[in-house]
């Protein structure tokens, strides 16, 4: 009887869960071992920041499978026990409690961790961070009350979309960005400049330029204190100033973990049989043209498929368009592909008010942001898929057809 292999998938949450379901589908049927650090079952993220932190959905909800559908795949869920090291000569994975795990292959997936307001009184009670189901639910409760001074600090989408839930359950809310248009990291400027309209229309107080340099209080946060002297009340902080990919347990490893783990185009590390998927991976992107970490819902599910493929011996490199979005404020947010700024940005405006701004190299797109407009960003996302060339005359004209172009002339 030959011995079982065993693939040991260290981060439990979309990357990984995905990839255990894709290895089971592709017929893998030797041991598989899911190792997470929190105690839940996996998860989906995106809810967290919106519906469930305003109640509207349930953090059960969110689960993407419940445990009998676990054992029915005979994957091996071990939870609330994180890794604390890997040994990547015998490769053995070291838990938390103590257990070792001896591994054939390991995928790590653990995501991210936020980033900590390093200012003083950032450690006050009262400061929060959103990242976890447990985070949800602990902010989402505090929130849920009402009648509380809400600070948001960032200047990207979990900033916004955290802002307009706060408000929206009647919280008094201010929402700190540094730069002078919040998400233009994320959007560019000319999608961000077009979204501060709406946002200063909203039911909190956007102040741009705003630098935090520290935190009142004794017990618990009650001000937040700003670079120009001002100290603001709030109660309630939430950080959202982005994350560092969660890879201190491999400190000891041998790894370069300062910008993720670098990987091959199959997601395969320097050290054979060890890859890396999701938040973590740095990888060339072939849209882009050099390394990248993406921490998006479409990155962590569509790596752990394909991760799962390359375990198993398949050679093929990973090519997907990077997409994501954002719900918030009524509005609908999607952005594809490099948002690079020193591309041709052309914009394209609808007549019921929905834009995009498409940026374009060389006749090439390689990128695009659309507000309340998702058609164009899914053409946008076929013409860099395909390669088609576009002239700036194209695509500023709304009445093209953009998406049967790129089928029309791939053809």
């Amino acid at each position: 009887m030959m011995n079982k292999r065993s693939y040991v998938i260290v981060g439990a949450g979309m990357s990984g869960a995905r990839t255990a379901e894709t290895l089971r589908a592709r017929g893998f049927d030797d041991r598989i071992f899911l190792v997470g650090d929190e105690g839940r079952l996996p998860y989906e993220r995106p809810p967290l920041s919106k519906e469930c932190l305003q109640g509207s959905r349930s953090l059960f909800s969110t689960t993407l499978r419940e445990w009998d559908s676990w054992m029915e795949l005979a994957v091996h869920l071990v939870l609330d026990d994180p890794v604390t090291g890997l040994d990547t000569s015998s490769g053995t994975v070291r838990l938390s409690s103590g257990i070792d795990i001896a591994a054939d292959k390991v995928l790590i997936a653990t995501g991210g961790v936020c980033r900590d307001l390093d200012v003083p009184g950032g450690d006050l009670p009262g400061i929060h961070s959103l990242r976890t189901a447990d985070d949800c639910d602990h902010l989402g409760d505090r929130l849920r009350r009402g009648n509380s001074t809400v600070a948001v600090v960032g200047g990207g989408l979990l900033a916004v979309e955290t802002a307009a839930a706060a408000a929206a359950l009647g919280n008094e809310v201010v929402w700190l960005c540094r730069s002078r248009h919040p998400l233009t990291g994320a959007v560019g400027g000319h999608a961000a400049a077009h979204l501060g309209s709406y946002y200063r229309q909203a039911d909190f107080d956007l102040i741009p330029g705003a630098s935090v340099v520290g935190f009142e209080g004794v017990d618990r946060v009650r001000g937040v204190t700003l670079s120009d002297g001002r100290t603001l009340p709030a109660d309630i902080v939430l950080a959202a100033i982005g994350q560092r990919p969660a890879l201190d347990f491999l400190d000891t490893s041998g790894f370069d973990t300062r910008h993720g783990l670098q990987v091959d185009k199959r997601l395969e590390t320097e050290v054979p049989g060890v890859f890396a998927a999701g938040d973590v991976a740095n990888f060339v992107d072939p849209f882009v043209g050099g390394r990248v970490r993406y921490g998006t819902w479409l990155n962590a599910q569509s790596q752990g498929q394909h991760v799962a493929a390359t375990m198993m011996g398949e050679a093929a490199a990973y090519r997907e368009v990077p997409w994501y979005w954002s719900d918030h404020l009524g509005l609908n947010v999607q952005i594809a592909g490099h948002i690079d700024e020193t591309a041709s940005i052309v914009s394209r405006e609808h007549s019921d008010g929905s834009a995009s701004w498409f940026y374009l190299r060389d006749d090439r797109v390689v990128g695009a942001v659309g507000v309340d407009v998702p058609r164009d960003v899914r053409a946008a996302m076929l013409l860099m898929e395909r390669g088609v060339a576009v002239t700036e005359a194209e695509v500023a004209d709304a009445a093209v057809d953009l998406r049967a172009l790129a089928k029309k002339v791939a053809a």
